[in-house]
């Protein structure tokens, strides 16, 4: 995922004052983009059967997105985590895309045994301060089993099996909690905190990096605070009956089947793949300074995202389209690893930036380019330019005519 910026929520705002007037200036019609001009290379520019891309876990993969839809990011339970972990905070689970436990010892292939019965589950992060290990940080994971005594045995095994010494969490008695202060490495203080309700786990664990002298109440009212908030947004959560779960869709709104495929061969074959449609309230956790972007998101009215190898928002309309793109480009223009780069012949509208290889942050980037096709605002990135720009056009072309 891209890298967003504190200071593109400036942007965002100055988008939403032009927006409200302020200026008699009305910005000229955008040039008309001929489709049959566009060169698309072998992509796909129709849409695409997703049958063949159906895999064992595909039904749990959507029921992990819809626990990610009615799960909090950080910054909506502690405004303090206004950066996600990582290049992204969240992340989907199933049986076969473990979660890990921090301070339990479980990890990988060792984790499903202990805690037998995982249906799909959703896990997220955050962090105080954009540097790693500057402050505290936060991670959850709200996990759904297939009854409620397999959640109960996940909770008092994980917990049992974690270090520390029991500690109470305000308003939550029947929360199992470990406080644990390790001064083997790193003087650092880790809460970690297990509550069941139903047939889901919620899980916690506070990191304080820096906190000397560490003040363990302030990191249960953290603790206290995201179970208050999970469990409040679970209210809009409705569970797929298990029987059901394997035949939920891959597409919602009709807009996986035109959104650019990664190639097969590029799919992973263990692990299940995250290309679907996405609520915005869990697309966000996928963003890497999710603060600046829920302004963003909002502004623009985005609904779903779609995920694979393109990306496609879908806004409220092609203005709003337009004020994501634009926010969208000054994000990446603050980005030292990228640099401005020629449109796509026949799109100039469109807007590509160049990796710059000089950049110490540029190991991990890839030429990308984007731009708007109606309402929706839509974003790849490739090895190599030449790609970005067929890729692109492919994507404009699936979604062609498309409302």
């Amino acid at each position: 995922m891209r890298k967003l910026r504190l200071s593109s929520t400036l942007v965002a705002f100055g988008f939403l004052l032009s927006a409200c007037g302020g200026s008699e200036a009305t910005a000229p019609p955008a040039p008309e983009i001929d489709v049959a001009k566009l060169d698309s290379g072998n992509y796909p520019t129709t849409p695409v059967d997703l049958g063949p891309t159906r895999v064992p876990t595909s039904g749990a993969l959507r029921e992990a997105i819809r626990i990610g839809a009615a799960t909090p990011l950080p910054v909506q339970y502690d405004p303090r985590f206004v950066f996600a972990t990582g290049n992204s905070g969240g992340r989907h689970l199933t049986s076969i895309d473990y979660p890990y436990f921090p301070g339990t010892g479980l990890d990988g292939d060792a984790v499903i045994p202990v805690i037998p019965g995982v249906v799909a589950g959703w896990e997220s992060s955050g962090n105080r301060r954009d540097e790693m290990n500057a402050g505290r940080t936060v991670s959850t994971i709200t996990l759904r089993f297939e009854t409620a005594d397999q959640a109960k045995h996940a909770a008092t095994e994980l917990s049992n099996r974690a270090a520390g010494s029991v500690y109470p969490i305000p308003n939550y008695s029947d929360a199992l909690a470990k406080l644990e202060l390790d001064k083997e490495f790193l003087p650092v203080q880790d809460l970690r905190a297990w509550l069941q309700r139903g047939d889901l786990l919620l899980f916690v664990g506070v990191t304080d990096w820096l906190g000397l002298p560490y003040d363990p109440v302030a990191d249960a009212a953290v603790v206290q605070k995201y179970f208050d908030k999970q469990i409040e947004m679970l209210r809009s959560y409705s569970p797929t009956p298990i029987s059901d779960i394997a035949n939920l869709p891959l597409d919602t709104e009709a807009l996986l089947s035109r959104t650019l495929p990664l190639e097969t061969a590029k799919r992973p074959e263990r692990a299940t793949s995250s290309s679907a449609v996405y609520p915005a309230q869990a697309a966000l956790h996928l963003e890497s300074h999710p603060s600046a972007a829920i302004a963003a998101y909002a502004d623009a009215g985005i609904d779903y995202v779609a995920f694979d190898a393109g990306t496609v928002y879908r806004t409220r309309d092609k203005d709003a389209a337009a004020r994501f793109h634009a926010w969208l480009d000054s994000d990446t223009g603050d980005d030292e690893a990228f640099v401005k780069a020629e449109a796509p012949p026949n799109m100039p509208t469109f807007t590509c930036f160049s990796v710059d290889p000089k950049a110490t942050s540029s190991f991990m980037s890839k030429p990308t380019c984007r731009g708007t096709v109606g309402r929706y605002t839509i974003a790849v990135s490739a090895s190599s330019m030449q790609d970005a720009h067929q890729r692109i056009a492919a994507q404009y072309k699936l979604l062609h005519g498309f409302s």
